[in-house]
């Protein structure tokens, strides 16, 4: 389990963005929650409850009706999991002739003012949003890859935040009742710290400021939030079973480096040089040694953790994973080319530029770099990643230690051992 340092939240922060470029104002405002088991599955529920009815508008059929009404306007109520933390998002994306009166009142209305009787959700709705996230949950396993990708992760967090499933347990779901998420909201209105986000034009920052004035926050006692330092640890190998042809393999390595430390883009370049397109572990364990159907390898912005994806026969996936390991220590020990290692920059350096080509980017970038307490601007980062060295990459390469082999499989014999 990592060590977390503990930081007071403020009440509220308002971040404003030029989007003067854009056709259409973005605006995105979330309740920050601190991730635990006990409240995963009841912060899901509720967002599936607060997109069924507000006071001014009780049914889906009249909140769809609100949104014709602002030029078909696009919303979205959703959980967005950062590292230990997830965001209860309410996010709207409409036209700028659309008034900032009807606007703010629409997500006014499914942040503030869900529908409710003496504060408590419709017992009927809240038993209709439990059928959907059990019909969710149970359907979680279809898309393997995705969900061996998030498995490894959360086993690679056990005993953390960021090791809890944000979209919730089924186990947990049957026994919630409509007493239990009404509870909760009013938890979350009086414990969670606010962050609200425009993008758009100038008269945006007037938008916050009455976006702000009117959810009229008196929260006291703020839940805080810490950034954790992950202790090492031995590894683990993890065998689940799925019904499925491939074997997915997801290996799971503590970086030793922390997404607000400077060194973190040399993490991002690394993992550009042996997981990219036609990176190091492409071109050996695909193309030369035709071990597996596909590779990659990324990193966590807001964990530093860092996860090595394939696919491979259940017979392979021992001599996978030692292959991996070996490529990895091999760069670690000898270094990367030079035209590797420029050609990991340019990729990086698209992605970053890449950020100001959508609202939604912008605002999540600048969301992330709030939370980790680097506040950089893309072209802070691309200035900082001019200044990182094929020295510097290798020297990430050599703090990387292998956390946890993950392998969902459907082969019944399989072992580790």
């Amino acid at each position: 389990m990592g060590n977390t340092t503990a930081k007071k939240a403020e009440q509220c922060r308002m971040f404003f963005v030029d989007g003067k470029k854009f056709k259409t104002n973005a605006l995105l405002g979330f309740f920050r929650v601190p991730l635990r088991r006990e409240n995963a599955t009841k912060l899901a529920l509720l967002a599936e409850v607060l997109q069924k009815g507000t006071e001014k508008y009780p049914s889906v059929t009249a909140v769809a009706a609100a949104t014709e009404e602002c030029y078909g306007a696009l919303w979205q109520v959703q959980i967005i999991k950062k590292d230990g933390e997830a965001w209860l998002s309410f996010s709207m994306e409409v036209s700028k002739h659309v008034s900032e009166k009807e606007v703010l009142d629409f997500l006014l209305q499914l942040m503030k003012h869900p529908k409710r009787t003496e504060n408590l959700f419709p017992a009927e709705t809240v038993e209709r949003c439990k059928a959907i996230l059990r019909r969710r949950l149970e359907a979680k396993g279809d898309d393997k890859i995705a969900f061996a990708a998030k498995r490894a992760r959360e086993l690679a967090a056990e005993g953390e935040g960021a090791g809890i499933c944000a979209d919730g347990y089924l186990e947990d779901l049957e026994k919630l009742t409509a007493a239990d998420i009404s509870s909760f909201y009013e938890e979350v209105l009086a414990h969670a710290p606010v962050c609200l986000y425009v993008c758009g034009d100038s008269d945006g920052r007037q938008m916050l400021k009455k976006w702000k004035g009117e959810l009229s926050l008196q929260g006291k006692d703020l839940w805080e939030f810490g950034q954790t330092c992950r202790k090492q640890a031995s590894c683990r190998k993890i065998a689940e079973k799925a019904n499925m042809g491939q074997t997915r393999l997801v290996l799971a390595f503590d970086s030793g480096i922390h997404p607000w430390d400077r060194a973190f883009l040399s993490l991002r370049v690394l993992c550009e040089v042996l997981g990219g397109g036609n990176g190091l572990l492409f071109q050996e364990i695909r193309e030369k040694q035709g071990l597996c159907y596909d590779i990659s390898m990324t990193c966590d912005t807001m964990t530093g953790l860092a996860f090595v994806q394939t696919g491979v026969a259940g017979k392979d996936a021992k001599h996978t994973a030692s292959e991996i390991c070996r490529i990895l220590q091999n760069v670690a020990d000898n270094g990367i080319k030079n035209d590797d290692f420029q050609d990991a920059v340019e990729q990086i350096r698209r992605k970053i530029s890449d950020i100001s080509d959508s609202q939604w980017k912008i605002m999540d970038y600048v969301a992330e770099q709030e939370i980790i307490g680097t506040n950089l601007d893309s072209q802070q980062m691309l200035r900082r990643l001019a200044d990182v060295t094929a020295e510097d990459v290798v020297k990430a390469a050599q703090k990387l230690s292998l956390r946890t082999m993950y392998a969902l499989t459907g082969e019944e014999e399989f072992s580790w051992d």
